[in-house]
């Protein structure tokens, strides 16, 4: 029973201290964020509860192997927003735009790596309840990338115009061969 109240404490404090001040603001793109963040550690209790005990064992391995990429994404993204996006209070929103270090490769490492862990979260746990949070969870992570790119153009303009053309919003295989393209070129 304990998990349930946790997860319960866990969407209380989501609703409280981020969806309603994000809804008051209207920034429509952080509610779908907020929505996807509740749902992607309501999983990772589900994870820590052995969901995934009898469960196929190599997709397991796959889903606990995919934290590694995510991770891969999620950390330097933070890093590269708090050093070099000069945030103006806490670590969003940034005052300048950051192209270096993982946004060279993809616009949004946050959301993807977000919805790369939600994915290996649903192959450990592998029942139909995480599959269609995991789904929800995903799409709303995928909203709130899309929402961001009007948010971005309207404070960054054209200099963000001109990075949604060179770097893919999700595509990671795209990111990197166009990087190892501008590579060979220099």
């Amino acid at each position: 029973m304990w998990p349930y109240i946790l997860v319960a404490a866990l969407w209380a404090a989501i609703i409280i201290f981020w969806l309603i001040p994000v809804a008051r603001r209207h920034l429509l793109g952080e509610v779908f964020a907020s929505l996807g963040i509740g749902i992607f550690f309501s999983l990772v209790i589900l994870v820590a509860l052995d969901w995934g005990h009898g469960a196929i064992r190599p997709m397991v391995y796959a889903g606990y192997a995919l934290f590694v990429p995510a991770a891969a994404l999620v950390v330097p993204a933070f890093v590269g927003l708090g050093h070099r996006g000069r945030p103006e209070s806490g670590w969003e929103p940034t005052t300048q735009l950051v192209e270096s270090g993982i946004y060279r490769v993809v616009r949004d490492p946050l959301y993807l790596g977000s919805a790369v862990f939600v994915l290996g979260e649903m192959l450990i746990i592998q029942s139909v309840v995480s599959a269609a949070l995991g789904a929800v969870a995903i799409l709303c992570f995928w909203i709130a990338s899309r929402m961001e790119i009007a948010f971005n153009l309207e404070k960054f303009g054209n200099d963000y115009r001109g990075y949604m053309e060179r770097v893919p919003m999700w595509n990671i295989v795209s990111g990197l061969l166009r990087l190892g393209r501008t590579h060979r070129e220099a």
